[in-house]
């Protein structure tokens, strides 16, 4: 396979936004997660730092180096590589569902699609659209964001897409990935009529190939409001759901009405957290108040030294043995995913074997002797202190800062979001905690790590954004009222208050045990 790309591109971008390559969930050019290695055949470069603390000094002398750290220039030579794809994670098939006789016999059922476009995997679900079926689920599938090669984060693809060439490409990977999806389906069950695509603001304008740059610096811009449909070439008719504000997107808006749809007690909390937390507070009154804030892709298992998308051979939980930590996957697992991160994180702080600003506790300070086990497999490996786990697998002091950091920003919006509405923590009735983490985490973990405030009943909602992208699918006047919540709606900015610096560095930190709620859900 050839490959051509401009003068200073990055490798790694140039081999995964070619479309020909298989999407991997890469770190955003972090150096982490080692899946954009390269072997030069010939003539290796001189190793870079990142590639020694990644690669073995075995892996170093064959010639492999890391592809997001090399860039293509107009004297190189044309390079002689060899491509080490990792595999990924098992969710690209479309998956059938139980069906009606007579939908499993038809094959040219008119289908309505519902696509929720995350920064990271794609989710999809195909509804009948006519007859005594209309509304059921016909089949519903999954795959990785083929965006991704350009970062995994939102302002990497933003930066990316800044330029006319970079946005036309992001928008032909995922036009082309739902082509794919719909031609699949003109073959097992019917044809798409209409689509409803919920993504946040990023998503929804790299799709629509539009200007992106009010969405790349402060003060934040939109282009346009959404609630509208258009017609892609060689796509079905696609709404676009209404768009709140900078950031939070149609996705959003798309989890608010279901969750409105549904008759959720109120107060309610609606918490999709991924690359971007995106908030909204429905008070006892029916107002509304909305914000968001970065996190970054770490609650994705993105950007970890060991860390991965949720899958059959991911650790999902960690447990404690008499023989120390036991890891759960249901396979060898090849790293770990965010769900798996929170729950060894809190194991070592039930353990007390870390303290509250996510440094290693040492052997000798321990109180329990199964700590102090724990404790003595600590290492220093190239400058860097990591705990070894079953399985080949680590966590390093880097992966517990990460992880800090996502609770800060998160914990502040959240503050921000309630003292807006007036609400007191305690007096909020639901958390609805939205997407794969709130589907699949366990709660009293996310509890003992601050992640959740008293009082409110934690409730995991699934895709809601999916939920609410159907229900607009089916009902589609349904979106002029939700426009009309959307322009109601209060919106809240802390990352642009000059106080967020400041308020944010003081909350990477985990809260003291036995004293979860003082702080800093009392201030």
């Amino acid at each position: 396979m050839e490959l051509e790309a401009a003068s200073g591109t990055l490798l790694s971008r140039a081999i995964w936004l070619s479309g020909r390559i298989e999407p991997l969930p890469l770190c955003a050019g972090l150096g982490r997660c080692g899946l954009c290695r390269v072997r030069f055949l010939r003539d290796p470069p001189p190793p870079l730092p990142e590639e020694e603390a990644r690669l073995t000094f075995e892996d170093l002398a064959q010639g492999w180096r890391l592809a997001c750290r090399r860039q293509i220039f107009d004297d190189s030579a044309p390079l002689d590589l060899e491509l080490s794809l990792g595999i990924s994670p098992d969710i690209s098939d479309a998956s059938s569902v139980a069906l009606p006789e007579e939908i499993k016999t038809a094959k040219d059922i008119p289908l309505l699609l519902a696509v929720d476009v995350g920064t990271t995997s794609v989710q999809w679900r195909a509804l009948a659209a006519i007859g005594k079926n209309r509304g059921k689920t016909t089949a519903r599938g999954a795959f990785l964001n083929p965006q991704a090669g350009a970062g995994a984060d939102v302002m990497s693809r933003l930066a990316f897409a800044v330029k006319p060439e970079g946005r036309h490409t992001l928008s032909d990977l995922i036009r082309a990935s739902l082509r794919r999806v719909i031609e699949r389906l003109a073959g097992k069950t019917g044809r798409v009529e209409f689509v409803c695509l919920a993504a946040n603001t990023a998503m929804t304008d790299i799709f629509l190939e539009r200007d992106v740059s009010g969405l790349c610096a402060a003060p934040y811009r939109l282009g346009h409001n959404g609630h509208e449909t258009v017609r892609p070439p060689d796509l079905p008719p696609v709404y676009i759901p209404p768009l709140p504000a900078p950031f939070v997107g149609g996705d959003a808006a798309c989890a608010l009405l279901a969750l409105l749809h549904a008759g959720t007690s109120r107060p309610f909390v609606l918490a999709d957290l991924g690359t971007n937390a995106e908030m909204a507070l429905v008070t006892k009154a029916g107002e509304i108040f909305m914000t968001s804030v970065p996190l970054g892709p770490a609650l994705e298992g993105i950007g970890m030294e060991c860390g991965c998308l949720a899958g059959p051979d991911a650790v999902t939980r960690f447990s404690l043995t008499p023989a120390g930590l036991a890891p759960f996957a249901a396979g060898l697992a090849r790293g770990i995913s965010a769900t798996g991160y929170i729950s060894l994180l809190a194991l070592l702080r039930r353990l007390d074997l870390l303290d509250e600003s996510g440094h290693f506790i040492a052997p000798e300070a321990c109180v329990m002797p199964l700590a102090r086990r724990i404790a003595a497999g600590l290492v220093r490996e190239r400058g860097r202190l990591r705990l070894p786990l079953p399985g080949g697998l680590w966590l390093s002091a880097v992966d517990v800062e990460e992880v800090l950091k996502v609770r800060a920003a998160f914990v502040l919006a959240l503050e921000k979001l309630l003292a807006a509405g007036g609400v007191a923590a305690g007096e909020v009735a639901r958390l609805c905690l939205a997407g794969a983490l709130g589907e699949h985490v366990i709660i009293e973990d996310l509890v003992t790590l601050g992640f959740v405030p008293p009082g409110p009943e934690v409730l995991p909602v699934g895709n809601a954004a999916l939920d609410g992208a159907a229900l607009l699918a089916l009902q589609p006047k349904k979106g002029k009222g939700l426009a009309r919540i959307c322009r109601k709606a209060r919106l809240i900015f802390p990352a642009q208050e000059r106080s967020f610096q400041r308020e944010y560095l003081e909350r990477i930190a985990f809260p003291v045990q036995g004293r979860q709620w003082e702080q800093p859900w009392s201030s």
